[in-house]
């Protein structure tokens, strides 16, 4: 067996602080694990360089004998002094999105970060670089600036989703048409995870035991949380787009629209779902479209931006809300 494999079993037998470990209790381990032709020299001298060459956290206490071996508490498994370009690249990506990690993964991943950044500095004209400039993440809809997130309780609702403990806060109810709002404490909520949809972050939470429906929350509708010991209620799942979250109580129709040929997403090759069908018509600038689709907001949303666009032929519940919105756009914008 190669003197390299023998070393990377020897720091397999090494414990991180505070345990410690002795030359002789590597020595037996390494005699159990196949390295029968190896003496306690051997295994002495190597821990030596595993400690002198300091890639690998190998520390030793040599106030007692036998002296102990043991890996540094605060060793970090990557090695901050070998980060190569690509590495730090993908740190740099990482740290783009760090809203949605765990607090203590970003207190532990934060030395890297900062490495990172200065890695690419080192040559801000390389590929790597430069690459960081040439991609982005854009949205179609309106930019809007977000509103203030309280920072203290965005903190504590990421802690309870680690920990998968319940929560009590002040949340921001709407009532009467969203004429008026008004803030409500509520104990025993069950944080089940965060999603970003469309540049914005929601908490998906459930209320007590008994309650199983998931509620998508602005975290800016949250203020004064505060954690405590009880463990969530609810059984902790995959979490699902908030889309999905809502659509699960939508019916499926069958949409049926006359597309002007020129419509961007259309040019673009996007589908509104499988089974999308483009079909031509008797305008010779416009295709019948059809595809089978739920009735959501987000898809009215989508189909209102579309403008002269389109005109929606069935089913005629949709075709008479387009038709209602039209007549009140006119009453509204006529002299």
């Amino acid at each position: 067996m190669s003197a390299f494999q023998r070393k990377l079993d020897i720091l397999q037998f090494v414990p991180t602080a505070p345990r410690k470990v002795s030359s002789r209790q590597i020595f037996d381990n390494l005699q159990n694990c196949g390295h029968h032709h190896i003496d306690m020299r051997t295994i002495q001298r190597d821990l030596v360089n595993l400690e002198t060459v300091g890639l690998f956290g190998l520390e030793v206490d040599k106030r007692s004998k036998p002296y102990g071996w043991f890996i540094n508490a605060n060793f970090k498994k990557l090695n901050l002094s070998l980060m190569d370009g690509n590495t730090a690249l993908a740190f740099k990506v990482l740290e783009q999105s760090g809203a949605t990690l765990p607090n203590t993964t970003l207190n532990e991943l934060q030395p890297y970060f900062t490495k990172a950044t200065q890695v690419l500095q080192q040559d801000s004209d390389s590929l790597l670089s430069n690459w960081l400039k040439s991609v982005a993440d854009s949205h179609i809809s309106q930019p809007l600036l977000p509103p203030e997130i309280d920072a203290v309780s965005f903190g504590r609702l990421k802690n309870a989703i680690y920990f998968k403990k319940q929560i009590s806060a002040d949340i921001k109810r709407i009532f009467n048409g969203g004429n008026q709002m008004v803030w409500k404490h509520y104990d025993r909520i069950n944080p089940m995870g965060l999603v970003k949809q469309d540049g914005r972050q929601l908490f998906v939470c459930t209320f007590g035991e008994l309650h199983k429906r998931r509620y998508a929350l602005p975290l800016h509708f949250i203020r004064n949380v505060m954690e405590t010991q009880d463990d969530c209620q609810q059984t902790f799942g995959e979490l699902e787009s908030v889309q999905l979250l809502n659509n699960n109580r939508k019916q499926n129709i069958e949409l049926k629209l006359l597309v002007k040929n020129n419509a961007l997403f259309l040019l673009h090759g996007y589908k509104l779902s499988e089974d999308q069908i483009i079909s031509p018509s008797a305008h010779t600038d416009k295709s019948f479209l059809t595809a089978t689709v739920k009735d959501t907001n987000k898809l009215r949303a989508f189909l209102r931006g579309l403008g002269d666009n389109i005109e929606v032929i069935e089913p005629k519940k949709l075709r008479d809300y387009f038709l209602a919105m039209s007549q009140k756009l006119f009453a509204t914008y006529s002299p």
